[in-house]
């Protein structure tokens, strides 16, 4: 047996090509249309009975049967295998519904110039089109383009996510530099919605400016005021300042001095000096005397200003100072002073100790000897300390102001980008 492929145009140049190179004994084994839209037709020669496996159970007209049918009555016989023609074609589309082709085999027929021209061989013959196949083929397209919608908004989603993750690396880098601790930094990220314009870092400025708890200086120093804090951070000298101020506004008759230092040697001679300038009474709280019978003596005064020991907060005579300011009898104002000079660390330990007091609120000193503000702006903002007045230098009474939240952010966005210009001209020798 052989098998041969022709292809034509149309069913009718085919089925003419297969007669003319085969003959009217071809069996044709099966057709369909090409991708190109060509028809292409398997037949086969010498057909000796045998199909492919897939085609076996296809073929019902044998060759015998239908030649002993056309001696009997060549008219009826052509009819019949026409119509059996037509129910292989429809049995065998309704199988092969995702197929593209239709596979139909019978045995050709003799056929005849005007044969080819007969409606009913062109209609058994020819390719029926197959709905389920185009609905397939339609929602394949449909999908491509969903999958191509989503790949198109997930490539958007991706470049917008990794344009806001360049621009939070930004901000954070240069929050970093300030000195602010990461979880403030984080808390300002997520508070912040980033959109990568010239007015992000302004927003994160102003947001981190809102954070920090401020206490109006006038209204908190009014009354008998503590400062508290360990050795070397400006109790003192901020003592000073604020007195001086209050001298030279409103007189020295209502403004008194108390000092519990008496540890270190002639640790209250400034403090004494201090009241010699400003002409307003001084006081020692020592082991002789009490500190709620010192305040009694003065309590018809405007201002009471009291100097505290400074220690370190592992000294064990610290205990002693913070009884003594848990004792002490009516409004008593407690104002621990942080010098920014310090770690963000031994600054939380500061607060966490001298909290055993119920703080009102703390002073940040030495600004102007410091070279990063972040570290005491972050500690203020995670424990929530008000923060009262800032000192920044030794002059009195210049040096000391009421804290303003976007003053300090000024402040301290200046001082990292001084230090900053600093450390590169002294790194590189410029």
């Amino acid at each position: 047996m052989q098998i041969r492929r022709f292809r034509a145009s149309d069913m009718r140049q085919a089925i003419r090509k297969v007669r003319d190179a085969v003959g009217p004994d071809a069996v044709i084994l099966s057709n369909q249309r090409l991708p190109t839209g060509e028809i292409e037709i398997v037949a086969a020669l010498d057909y000796d009975g045998s199909l492919p496996s897939n085609m076996a159970s296809k073929r019902t007209v044998s060759a015998p049967s239908v030649a002993s049918k056309n001696m009997q009555n060549p008219d009826a016989d052509y009819l019949e295998r026409i119509e059996k023609a037509k129910q292989e074609a429809s049995w065998s589309q309704k199988r092969d519904a995702a197929a593209e082709s239709t596979t139909v085999q019978f045995e050709m027929p003799p056929l005849s110039d005007d044969d080819s021209q007969d409606p009913k061989v062109e209609e058994a013959l020819s390719i029926h089109n197959n709905d389920n196949a185009k609905q397939l083929k339609e929602m394949e397209k449909e999908l491509q383009s969903v999958r191509s919608i989503l790949e198109n908004r997930q490539q958007e989603r991706n470049e917008a996510d990794s344009k806001i993750d360049s621009i939070e690396l930004k901000m954070r880098q240069k929050m970093a530099a300030l000195g602010l601790s990461d979880s403030v930094v984080s808390k300002l990220i997520n508070d912040i919605d980033l959109n990568g314009r010239e007015d992000d870092w302004n927003r994160l400025l102003a947001q981190l400016a809102g954070y920090i708890p401020i206490r109006s200086g006038v209204s908190a120093l009014s009354g008998c005021v503590a400062f508290m804090g360990p050795t070397g951070v400006g109790k003192t000298t901020s003592i000073g300042k604020i007195a001086a101020q209050y001298v030279l506004k409103h007189g020295s008759s209502g403004v008194v001095l108390i000092t519990t230092d008496t540890y270190r040697i002639a640790a209250h001679e400034q403090l004494r000096t201090f009241g010699r300038i400003l002409n307003v009474p001084v006081e020692v709280v020592n082991e002789y005397s009490d500190l709620n019978d010192v305040l009694a003596k003065y309590v018809e005064y405007s201002l009471v200003l009291i100097d505290t020991a400074g220690m370190n907060p592992r000294d064990s005579n610290l205990e002693r100072q913070l009884l003594m300011m848990k004792r002490t009898k009516g409004d008593v104002k407690k104002l621990l002073v942080l010098p920014c000079t310090s770690q963000r660390q031994v600054l939380k330990t500061v607060v966490d100790v001298y909290s055993q007091v119920q703080l009102d609120g703390c002073i940040l000193s030495k600004l102007d000897e410091s070279a990063s503000l972040g570290e005491a702006i972050s500690v203020v903002v995670e424990e929530g300390l008000p923060v009262v007045y800032i000192a920044d230098g030794q002059r009195i009474p210049d040096d000391i102001e009421p804290a303003r939240a976007h003053n300090l952010i000024s402040r301290t966005v200046y001082t990292a980008e001084h230090y900053s210009q600093l450390y590169g001209s002294l790194k590189y020798g410029s």
